[in-house]
């Protein structure tokens, strides 16, 4: 794998985990009263990566960086030579959130789902997208409970 491929792949991992655990971070949310959607924008930095299984499994930390704070989180994917498969769940106070996504190495372009949730995530669903930038993985979580 070239080392941009290799960059962006543990760059978006942590994009990943961030959007799950990004919901820790709601203050820099939007939602509508009526519908419940909630949206949550983030740059994700990945912290730590284990090393693959021979089949392509890989665990990484990261941090989420939006506008009112900093969160934590985890993520476990399974990467190929042209994407990498992740799922994600993000915990904090109000439950847990969860997604799947992949993330394209030719494009650097994220693309997935909230899978759903716990107490206040409980039945979420939506979408997760993002693409690389200079900080790190930008992220958007759009989701409704």
């Amino acid at each position: 794998m070239s080392s941009k491929a290799k960059r962006f792949s543990l760059g978006a991992i942590a994009l990943s985990t961030s959007v799950a655990l990004g919901v820790v971070g709601l203050g820099g949310a939007t939602a509508t009263a009526s519908a419940k959607s909630h949206t949550i924008h983030f740059i994700a930095v990945a912290t730590s990566l284990s090393t693959p299984t021979k089949s392509g499994a890989f665990y990484e930390s990261y941090v989420a960086v939006s506008s009112h704070s900093t969160t934590d989180g985890v993520l476990s994917c399974v990467a190929s030579t042209t994407s990498w498969t992740c799922d994600a769940a993000g915990a904090d106070s109000n439950g847990i959130l969860d997604s799947h996504f992949t993330i394209s190495l030719t494009t650097g372009v994220l693309t997935g789902t909230v899978t759903g949730g716990t107490r206040t995530y409980a039945n979420a669903t939506g979408t997760v997208s993002g693409k690389e930038v200079a900080a790190g993985e930008a992220v958007t979580v759009v989701y409704t409970t």
